[in-house]
């Protein structure tokens, strides 16, 4: 679907990564989750888990906790490396108008199935095969109908 990270239009996997900066009577962390690419987990994985590796364990709480958050990491790097890789040339949607005017009919059904409770994105790919538009669009003509239910509501 659509990287929560870059934006790209590309398939997607959720995971969460931590990491951990020990400083003898504190720590730091940080963490990073959503459904991201192939290309920003290695990214993410390799910049978080290195960072606890090498200084995740200068402190009493870290030492015990860094373990721990490495094999967290590289547990789900590794449940994420036969993923396919994001095609080259891959992008950010864009709703133009004229995949507004393909989605348009099609509105109906569409909430009708999500509603019903369907894989939103077993739907959004079904749709975007239907009307010839990528799902990422399929994804932003959702979002944009959402917000502007909300604002009207609002109003």
């Amino acid at each position: 679907m659509i990287c929560q990270v870059c934006g790209v239009e590309a398939p997607t996997k959720y995971v969460a990564f931590y990491q951990n900066i020990g400083a003898l009577l504190m720590r730091f962390s940080k963490s990073i989750e959503g459904n991201l690419c192939k290309s920003c987990i290695h990214k993410h994985y390799w910049g978080m888990t290195g960072t606890t590796f090498f200084l995740g364990w200068w402190g009493t709480i870290s030492v015990i906790i860094t373990p721990f958050l490495i094999l967290n990491n590289t547990g789900r790097y590794l449940f994420c490396l036969g993923m396919p890789r994001v095609p080259e040339g891959a992008t950010a949607p864009v709703l133009t108008e004229a995949a507004v005017e393909k989605l348009l009919p099609h509105l109906e059904i569409l909430f009708e199935r999500l509603n019903a409770g369907e894989d939103f994105r077993t739907v959004t790919e079904s749709i975007a095969q239907q009307t010839g538009v990528t799902p990422g669009q399929v994804v932003l003509f959702v979002r944009a109908i959402v917000e502007q239910q909300q604002s009207q509501q609002q109003n």
